[in-house]
C-alpha cells in the first residue's frame, strides 16, 4: 500500500509505503477520490484492511481460511464526506463455491460483521461494484 501526494503547483509527486502486505483494490470514501482523505480499504487475500493514512496504523478483518474477500465499496451513513459509514464485501466461500456479501462498520473493521447476506451463487471474481445514494 502506497500513499502519493501530489502538488499540482510543484509538479511533485511524493510517495510513502503504508503497508508492504500485498493488495489490490484500494478504496477511499469516493466523495473524497482525488481529495484527501483519512482512511482507505485494501484486499489483502483473505482479509480487508482499513488504513488510517494519518498515522499509517492499519485494522484487519479477516474471513476466514478459503474465503477470499473481493473489492469493498463504501457506503456512507450521512452526508459527511470521510465519515461514519459501512464496508460492502463480496467474499467467496470456496467450501461452498458461494459468496456472501459481507456488511462492516467501516470504523470498527476488527469487530463481527454488522450483516452478512449468503448468496445463492458465486459472484466471479473480477466483479467490481459502487454504492449510490439514492435522492428522493
Amino acid at each position: 500500500m502506497w500513499k502519493w501526494t501530489t502538488d499540482p503547483a510543484t509538479g511533485t509527486v511524493r510517495e510513502e509505503q503504508c503497508d508492504d502486505r500485498p493488495g489490490e483494490f484500494p478504496r477511499v470514501d469516493d466523495r473524497l477520490t482525488g481529495r484527501t482523505s483519512g482512511h482507505g480499504h485494501l484486499t489483502s487475500g483473505t482479509a480487508l484492511v482499513r488504513y488510517d493514512l494519518s498515522s499509517h496504523t492499519a485494522t484487519a478483518h479477516g474471513f476466514g481460511p478459503g474465503r477470499r474477500a473481493g473489492e469493498a465499496a463504501f457506503a456512507p451513513a450521512d452526508g459527511t464526506p470521510g465519515g461514519p459509514g459501512r464496508l460492502l464485501v463480496n467474499v467467496y466461500d470456496a467450501a461452498t463455491d458461494r459468496s456472501d456479501l459481507g456488511v462492516l462498520d467501516a470504523g470498527h473493521l476488527a469487530a463481527p460483521p454488522v450483516a452478512t447476506i449468503h448468496l445463492t451463487a458465486r459472484v466471479p471474481f473480477g466483479f467490481h461494484g459502487d454504492w449510490l445514494t439514492g435522492g428522493a
